[in-house]
């Protein structure tokens, strides 16, 4: 009875190793025909995306077309388009988002130290407290990369508003940068 028990694995096993070894020469001989050993891939990878994050309507603009820059007597407003920073319902920073904010930095730079505030706008399909949340988070966020670069005090004022019900003008989730350029910064708080 031993014996038979064992000659059942061994074919089991041997089955397995065997199945193993085809599927293994047929998933070579599909890469191999894709790219040739020692080739380097020179291509993105394109990977089939979600709806969520599929590119509807025109393309969304970058560097300085994403930034829109009204001077009033006593302000600058930036308003910046959020999806050229960030990805819908996130608030960490796009891997392309530097083109813009580094549009922005002269701009910034170019009003003076004087007190800011940084509010983002977010209206997606979420609940408005999941929307004022992501909202918020972009414009700490925003006010970091800002601080990092000694462009704006530490303390800068920052607000998060959800479920914003966007105008037929501007982006669809603004991020308005406000310069009081009447009042100059205390030396206590000015960026370094």
């Amino acid at each position: 009875m031993m014996r038979r028990s064992s000659r059942l694995n061994l074919r089991t096993i041997f089955g397995v190793a065997v199945w193993a070894f085809v599927w293994a020469i047929a998933a070579f001989a599909q890469t191999s025909q894709s790219q040739q050993a020692g080739e380097v891939q020179n291509e993105p990878i394109t990977e089939p995306r979600s709806a969520q994050h599929k590119p509807s309507g025109p393309p969304i603009p970058k560097g300085i077309q994403a930034i829109t820059q009204t001077e009033g007597k006593c302000s600058t407003e930036l308003i910046i388009n959020a999806d050229a920073l960030f990805k819908p319902t996130r608030w960490t920073l796009n891997s392309d988002a530097l083109r813009t904010l580094d549009a922005l930095a002269p701009l910034i730079a170019k009003a003076g130290k004087h007190p800011v505030r940084i509010t983002a706008f977010s209206g997606s399909d979420n609940s408005e407290k999941n929307n004022e949340i992501v909202a918020e988070k972009r414009a700490l966020n925003l006010r970091t990369w800002l601080k990092n670069r000694g462009l704006i005090a530490e303390d800068t004022t920052i607000g998060g508003v959800g479920n914003f019900a966007t105008g037929a003008k501007g982006p669809k989730e603004p991020i308005e940068i406000t310069i009081d350029t009447c009042k100059p910064l205390p030396e206590a708080n000015g960026a370094n």
